[in-house]
């Protein structure tokens, strides 16, 4: 957390609010600034005087979104942010607007804004990434991203890499959970395409037919475009810029949950250190 669905509200939540504000300061929390001290740099993954430098004086004329990635496309250069676990952003006028006790108390990095506003960075537990770059055509993680799911290209993409040879001893949830063969569906979302699918999550990507395929595609966009417009899901910790909540949650039919919708126990395996959660009655292994 944040997938795809919730960095799209954040976007949607900031966007037409921050363009064209210049970012006239900003400021670290004493965690930031320490960590950098010793070399750790949470959050901000470079020197805070490099960033500070080419981020301050710039203008904010548009946000976009690649993947689980939101970045900010400044008059010259980007910000590129990645959630982590629990980040998020609140544009305020003042600091006390942020009501979420967890957020408040965890404020990061300030953005002080022309209008008077701060945008604020909080992140729970500082897995968060904020950098500045020049070109984001060169930013590595994006290099080998998959397509956009909503692409035209995304379903070929998508079909041509599980019938990869390299991948065909795969689990299908591991190879969900691959940034380079689906492009921003993580846990959550991938335990309930599976479970819509009928799908075990260990199930090799090689025992799937070409129609299974296709219709497990269709369904992580479906999913996709679902959650976009519930607004994500709140599950602990996600909220939108203005502190509302998601209500995909509601629509779970097996994350999370003890019993599946039909009333079987719901189990878990971990795949790739993630809790995935099926019904083995369900979700039988071929």
């Amino acid at each position: 957390m944040p997938e795809l669905p919730e960095v799209e509200n954040i976007k949607f939540g900031l966007e037409n609010r921050v363009i064209d504000k210049e970012i006239v300061d900003i400021t670290y929390s004493n965690i930031v600034k320490n960590s950098h001290k010793e070399n750790k740099m949470a959050i901000v993954k470079q020197e805070l005087s490099f960033f500070s430098e080419n981020v301050k004086g710039k203008k904010i004329e548009k946000l976009s979104r690649r993947g689980k990635y939101l970045y900010f496309i400044l008059n010259e250069g980007y910000i590129i942010t990645h959630f982590g676990m629990t980040g998020a952003f609140f544009l305020v006028k003042d600091i006390a607007e942020i009501t979420n006790k967890n957020y408040y108390n965890h404020q990061h990095v300030i953005f002080e804004l022309s209008t008077g506003e701060k945008l604020v960075y909080s992140d729970i537990r500082r897995f968060g990434e904020l950098r500045y770059i020049d070109d984001v055509t060169k930013f590595k993680p994006f290099v080998n991203l998959a397509p956009e799911p909503f692409d035209k290209s995304a379903k070929k993409y998508f079909l041509n890499k599980l019938d990869e040879k390299k991948y065909k001893d795969h689990s299908i949830k591991a190879l969900l959970l691959e940034g380079n063969v689906f492009c921003g569906c993580g846990n959550i979302y991938d335990c309930e395409v599976l479970y819509r699918q009928k799908i075990h999550p260990l199930t090799k990507a090689s025992e799937l037919s070409k129609k299974k395929k296709e219709s497990l595609f269709k369904e992580l966009v479906d999913i996709l475009e679902l959650a976009i417009k519930e607004g994500g899901s709140t599950i602990s910790d996600y909220v939108h810029a203005d502190g509302g909540e998601g209500n995909m949650q509601n629509f779970h039919q097996i994350y999370g949950k003890k019993v599946c919708p039909l009333g079987h126990d719901v189990e878990n395996v971990t795949i790739k250190g993630r809790s995935s959660h099926f019904c083995p009655i369900c979700q039988k292994m071929k």
